[in-house]
């Protein structure tokens, strides 16, 4: 897979858009993941404002291997999710980082996002795409599954969870379609 892909200026499916991450987002975008249970599963804290995200954003833009995107519904800012490139592992990439406002959690938002995030990582020749969770993270992990990824179990994480502990991670993936699969 090459990088970067070019990802189109918009992709949409119904009242679901994703633009690539804008810092004029950056004050609606705090607003939507202002809910604390967005956060608990981050190793960091909730940005203390606006200016404070797109800071957190950018600086993890730097360095060329990952696209941030803003989601929104019927226009109106709903959260982000992040594709990352592994130079040393060209052959695909991770879909993550995702944060959506509490009150869309469990109505499909999240699937529609990623599916529009997956159809162009795999046309542009992806062999797989790599998902993680927090393992104590059940609502993403079935969120997860619900795109037809593959489980392949818990794998220790360098990062440190707010409460002080270790992060492990749960590591999914998911293929590419099969020419008799739908996109």
């Amino acid at each position: 897979m090459d990088w970067p892909v070019r990802f189109p200026a918009e992709m949409s499916a119904r009242t679901i858009s994703v633009r690539c991450y804008d810092p004029a987002d950056a004050a609606e975008l705090f607003e939507s993941l202002a809910d604390e249970r967005v956060w608990e599963h981050m190793s960091r804290a909730a940005p203390a404002d606006a200016a404070a995200l797109d800071e957190v954003i950018c600086s993890r833009l730097a360095d060329g291997y990952r696209a941030t995107f803003t989601a929104r519904q019927g226009g109106r800012v709903i959260g982000i999710t992040s594709v990352v490139f592994d130079p040393q592992d060209p052959a695909g990439a991770e879909v993550g980082g995702t944060l959506l406002d509490p009150g869309l959690w469990g109505t499909g938002v999240n699937t529609e996002v990623k599916r529009l995030l997956l159809a162009v990582i795999f046309a542009h020749g992806a062999q797989w795409v790599q998902l993680r969770t927090d393992e104590r993270n059940g609502r993403s992990a079935a969120a997860i599954r619900k795109l037809g990824a593959t489980d392949l179990g818990i794998r220790q994480e360098d990062l440190v969870r707010q409460d002080g502990t270790p992060r492990q991670s749960r590591i999914f993936r998911i293929d590419p379609p099969g020419p008799s699969m739908p996109a």
